[in-house]
């Protein structure tokens, strides 16, 4: 068994990094747990990991839950469901081997917070250390503040509404691609 150092990063946040020891037979639900208490997130909230190439495209998802519908819905004869992975039975040995390899952590899918991590070592455990912690912190998390639809519903309604006339009066506010017949 192996401790991993993953390297966490907000999407939208360069001055934010923390480094988090865990150890390679702990599931991915270990770490989303561990994440949502150390940075003080809604654990109320859905998430997802996703394996990624070197370019963080997705190509493996890991849910909090199960939302395939496996066994709910008859899938016809020859038809394929993707591949579902939920974190309580997933292991991250399973997905993660070397370094530099990278994933997203995708947290409450309303306001769809994105997390970048990246395995950055790979070392022997401490037994004398206890696991998941975090071995590096930089920078203050900000998450852009929470919508309260009920509150800002008619807020919301007037700002679609102005939205929306101004693309059927063809105004050029929001009109970042209207073509000039000048220019040519």
């Amino acid at each position: 068994m192996s401790v991993f150092r993953l390297r966490v990063m907000v999407e939208d946040q360069d001055d934010f990094i923390r480094e988090v020891d865990i150890k390679s037979n702990q599931t991915f639900r270990v770490l989303h747990d561990f994440l949502v208490k150390s940075l003080n997130l809604d654990s109320k909230e859905l998430a997802s990991f996703h394996i990624t190439d070197d370019n963080w495209r997705k190509l493996q998802e890991i849910t909090l839950i199960d939302m395939s519908g496996k066994g709910k819905i008859p899938v016809p004869k020859g038809d394929k469901l993707p591949l579902t992975y939920v974190m309580d039975k997933s292991k991250l040995e399973m997905f993660l081997d070397e370094i530099d390899q990278k994933m997203i952590y995708e947290y409450d899918f309303l306001q769809m917070h994105t997390f970048m991590i990246e395995l950055i070592d790979i070392d022997v455990v401490d037994e004398k250390k206890a696991y998941p912690f975090i071995s590096y912190s930089n920078g203050r998390l900000s998450l852009r503040e929470k919508l309260n639809v009920e509150k800002d519903a008619e807020k919301l309604k007037q700002e679609l509404l102005k939205e929306f006339n101004a693309m059927m009066n063809d105004d050029d506010e929001d009109d970042d691609n209207d073509i000039d017949s000048d220019d040519y």
